[in-house]
């Protein structure tokens, strides 16, 4: 999806595995420090997760004085389109930032040029201290993500929530809702009040993060499970997607979004929340840093109500290659980035780091999104994003978005994306 690429359709570009099979190295028996190298990749720059592991490493490299580290700052583009041969050769690195998806991570295990993490995650307790649904970025089975053994960890994480306009919010006496029957009282009352209060690009990715968002909230993780890994059947007729057509529509009618919103573009709507003509949107952590900058009233964030289950999932991966030859030092770095002091450290330069502490994290922006990921994360509450199931999925509910906007033919919607889900997904 616009804006969310890092995150969603990222996931769906497949990369070319020109790899050989080869054998996977058990996790913990194969580092030689005699090697006297650490090989280390990622491609994240001028992040905050760039800016943490590199404090990170510098540490590592204080902690190992008699070891090399050689660190490579490669492209997205790099890995996304060259890494499974990258990875197969002489050049392979000891430790890796990678994509997180099937066409990539997915391939790559798949190829056997991963690492199973098992024993290390038992070592460290990634296994039990990363959220489970934390994890699934991680897991694969024949290459596809979402469970089966952990060849990867996620250090940080995405998600789609409320921003809102706190000086109207002041204005009108209305408390930020934290249930799905409180956030209805408020877009009753704004309305009540005059004021129209969602901006949405219904021409465009906010539609489609507004159905799943809304499907989500009345869905639990086995559902999302279903969904997006196949586990079981979907029911497109189940209260997830039927609740999110109907709650669309109804709030159309009830005015609580702009004129003419199927054909307003996401941008449009950001800029027109941003200059206080409406003073909710639904949008994902992505807009941060935009919204930050050019809102001149008080804003901050809130979970979509409903299930504890949000729109967003951790973030890209630390992989250990197969043949790396420094297997068990590059487990030790991940650890560091997963200390609390890092994770920390992370979530007040702006990141959203899986298992910080929340009353540590410094800075208005940091704490504003940080304090809504953490209480998802409690939660065990990511729910992925609508377009990684099957390819080619994000333009059919677009498309069905738009014109549920246009028509209010809730059947229509239903049958279009339930036809296309079912005709595309692995057939078991």
């Amino acid at each position: 999806m616009k804006r969310s690429t890092k995150s969603g359709l990222r996931f769906a570009a497949v990369a070319t595995a020109a790899a050989l099979m080869v054998t996977t190295m058990s996790a913990c028996s194969s580092s030689n420090n005699a090697n006297k190298d650490f090989n280390i990749w990622w491609y994240d720059k001028d992040t905050a997760m760039a800016a943490t592991w590199n404090d990170a490493l510098t540490e590592f490299k204080a902690n190992h004085p008699d070891i090399k580290v050689n660190f490579q700052q490669k492209t997205f583009d790099q890995i996304n389109k060259t890494g499974s041969t990258l990875l197969d050769s002489d050049k392979a690195p000891d430790l890796a930032e990678w994509n997180k998806g099937n066409g990539t991570a997915g391939n790559a295990s798949k190829a056997g040029l991963l690492t199973d993490l098992t024993d290390y995650a038992k070592q460290y307790g990634w296994d039990t201290k990363i959220p489970a649904s934390g994890q699934l970025v991680g897991r694969y089975t024949d290459g596809l993500m979402g469970k089966g053994t952990l060849y990867a960890i996620p250090t940080y994480g995405e998600y789609v929530g409320w921003f809102y306009n706190k000086d109207v919010f002041a204005k009108y006496n209305l408390s930020v809702p934290t249930t799905v029957d409180e956030l209805e009282s408020v877009l009753a009352a704004l309305k009540a009040k005059g004021v129209t209060p969602i901006a949405l690009g219904g021409g465009d990715y906010q539609i489609v993060h507004m159905e799943y968002a809304l499907a989500v909230s009345k869905a639990n993780q086995q559902w999302v499970k279903d969904f997006q890994f196949f586990e079981h059947p979907v029911d497109f007729n189940g209260p997830e997607w039927t609740y999110a057509v109907d709650t669309i529509t109804r709030w159309q009618k009830a005015g609580y979004f702009g004129p003419n919103v199927s054909g307003v573009k996401a941008d449009e709507a950001v800029a027109s929340f941003e200059k206080g003509k409406y003073p909710m949107m639904l949008g994902g952590t992505w807009l941060d840093q935009d919204i930050d900058a050019k809102a001149k009233f008080n804003w901050d964030k809130f979970a979509n109500p409903g299930s504890g289950i949000a729109e967003g999932s951790a973030g890209n991966v630390w992989v250990i290659p197969s043949r790396s030859k420094q297997k068990d030092l590059a487990a030790e770095f991940i650890e560091l980035t997963l200390s609390k002091k890092y994770q920390n450290e992370l979530g007040t330069k702006g990141g959203l780091p899986l298992l910080a502490d929340a009353s540590a994290i410094k800075g208005a922006l940091a704490v504003k999104t940080n304090k809504v990921f953490s209480q998802i994360v409690a939660a065990d509450g990511l729910g992925m994003y609508p377009d990684w199931p099957v390819a080619g999925y994000y333009d059919i509910l677009l498309k069905a978005g738009v014109q549920l906007l246009s028509d209010g033919d809730k059947a229509a919607y239903i049958k279009t994306t339930g036809d296309f889900y079912n005709q595309n997904k692995p057939q078991q």
